[in-house]
């Protein structure tokens, strides 16, 4: 009788044992795993992101402005037209992090052809790309790159609407876009 007493407390001791291994290696996995399941959720997020962007893209005037157009309408302006031209790069706003951050944007432009001005500014839009430009980088370098990174829409639309101002007129240039946006 005392040998199976014995025998029923070390089975208990051991049970007692692997119950505790189990719930220290139980914690340690979910202290592990957790910031990893963070980054994967992030990640799907902004995937998500990206793709509700694109849909809006194809709806027309939430990216670019050009949806009331049709394709033979419109002609696309490379502002980044030279191959060895890496694009714009431009200081963006410190965010939260308070880092420094900038962005490499080629920028194209969509013109109306059949716009009335089509002809007199089609002419000397080489000529005026400094300023275009300049315009470009006031308007991105007001943001975040969080911001720029999620609503790169809005920043679009933004551009477009201050080089529309610029030519006073909203049919001439009718889209904004990045063909090739980095973010560091």
């Amino acid at each position: 009788m005392k040998g199976f007493v014995m025998k029923k407390n070390l089975l208990t001791v051991i049970t007692f044992v692997l119950v505790l291994i189990n719930l220290i290696l139980t914690g340690i996995i979910t202290f592990v795993l957790v910031p990893y399941v963070n980054k994967a959720n992030s990640l799907v997020a902004s995937v998500a992101t990206a793709i509700e962007l694109e849909q809006k893209a194809g709806a027309g005037d939430e990216a670019g402005g050009s949806g009331s157009y049709s394709i033979d309408q419109l002609e696309v302006y490379d502002l980044n037209k030279e191959a060895d031209d890496k694009g714009m790069t431009i200081n963006l706003k410190k965010g939260a992090d308070g880092k420094d951050h900038y962005a490499v944007l080629k920028v194209s432009l969509t013109i109306n052809k059949e716009s009335d001005v089509y002809s007199k500014y089609m002419e000397d839009l080489e000529t005026k790309k400094s300023l275009i430009t300049t315009e470009i980088n006031n308007v991105v370098s007001q943001h975040t790159i969080d911001e720029v990174r999620n609503d790169q829409a809005a920043i679009q639309n933004e551009i477009l609407k201050k080089i529309q101002d610029m030519y006073g007129v909203d049919d001439f240039i009718v889209g904004v876009g990045f063909p090739s946006a980095t973010y560091q």
